[in-house]
């Protein structure tokens, strides 16, 4: 396996501050940087390696393997990493205008730390943004700092306040690290308690991701709680401290997910998540290279 291989794997599992398409990008960057010349067998492999590499985050697999089918097309694996990174790179377009039909221009709340999400909000201009603090490494603060350089002003939280303020709040919009073929999708945890407390309100909550995190069926591990360190909690040795980072949140507090695609309801995931089985196929059993 090649070093820029190794080290972009290395960067994708230690990173907590990029979001999963960034952290994509970051996989298809390395795949195209080694890509000239490289012999379809180890292009394959290096693709197998780095959709691996954060399982919560399906969008990384799914890159790596839609970069595999292009290549089986192509034969060319810089065009083929080129392709689809230009493919991801423009999904927020779509995004946007899916966002514009339903994202209110009053108060919208939020949650944890999205890129998609900074930038529809920044493309909406809602009036005001709620976001808490998504201790405990505190990401919410970031979101704070784009949205008062985009001249959004802003209301910064605790978790624990919440179901408090999600009663000033038109609509809530979260991200998504990955979206289960049922229309479950994994996120920060914190972002299910506020999902519940959007419903108990009777307030609108949507879910900002590009139908690339769609996690195929048959994709491996498509939850198990990955756990931080626990001096981020707490720093104490006498007592048993939980860092989790991520929870699932049910299809039935989604009332609809904002992609590239449209506006959609979280049963209509059930196709993305049969396209991203036949290319998740024909990377992890392909023979073809």
């Amino acid at each position: 396996m090649r070093s820029e291989i190794k080290a972009a794997v290395a960067e994708i599992r230690a990173d907590r501050e990029k979001g999963a398409r960034q952290l994509a990008l970051t996989a298809l960057e390395a795949l195209r940087g080694v890509a000239d010349g490289m012999p379809g067998e180890e292009f394959r492999d290096s693709c197998r390696t780095l959709a691996l590499a954060r399982p919560m985050m399906a969008a990384i697999e799914n890159a790596v393997a839609a970069a595999w089918s292009r290549y089986l097309e192509t034969g060319d694996g810089p065009a083929s990493a080129a392709d689809t990174i230009e493919a991801i790179s423009t999904a927020p377009e779509g995004m946007a205008l899916s966002a514009r039909k339903v994202i209110p221009t009053g108060t919208v709340m939020s949650f944890s730390y999205s890129s998609t999400v900074i930038e529809l909000l920044t493309r909406v201009k809602p009036r005001r943004v709620i976001i808490s603090e998504a201790r405990p490494t505190n990401e919410g603060i970031r979101v704070a700092k784009a949205m008062v350089r985009a001249g959004i002003s802003m209301t910064l939280i605790t978790e624990a306040q919440m179901a408090l303020f999600v009663n000033e709040a038109d609509a809530v919009m979260v991200g998504a690290d990955s979206i289960l073929p049922e229309g479950d999708f994994i996120n920060k945890i914190g972002t299910r308690m506020l999902a519940l407390a959007a419903h108990d309100a009777g307030v609108p909550f949507y879910t900002a991701a590009e139908t690339l995190k769609v996690t195929a069926p048959s994709e491996p591990m498509p939850f198990a709680p990955e756990e931080g360190p626990t001096k981020e909690v707490c720093s104490e040795n006498w007592l048993e401290v939980r860092n989790v980072y991520y929870e699932v949140t049910p299809a039935r507090l989604v009332t609809s997910y904002i992609t590239e695609q449209g506006v959609l309801d979280p049963a209509e995931m059930q196709t993305f998540a049969a396209a991203a089985e036949k290319r998740w196929q024909r990377l992890m059993n392909s023979h073809e290279a």
